[in-house]
């Protein structure tokens, strides 16, 4: 991770790949924070299962994923 300037805004930028980019307000340099679409896709079977797996043990993770899968539910309908 990189070190943050004190007191200095930073300002996200999106290119037209979907990339997210970071720089500091009235600097010319930046940093990659995101890439494109192919990030932000869904996990895949094995990840989805390591999440319940983990869940199992960690009641924060438990929590959200009922909520998301509840979340996901009531869309269907």
């Amino acid at each position: 991770m990189r070190n943050l300037k004190p007191g200095k805004s930073i300002v996200y930028e999106r290119d037209d790949r979907g990339n997210v980019w970071g720089r500091y307000h009235c600097e010319s340099e930046r940093w990659l924070v995101g890439s494109g679409p192919e990030s932000s896709s869904l996990t895949d079977y094995v990840e989805w299962r390591d999440l319940i797996e983990t869940a199992e043990h960690n009641p924060s993770l438990a929590k959200m994923l009922e909520k998301t899968v509840n979340t996901y539910r009531l869309m269907k309908k």
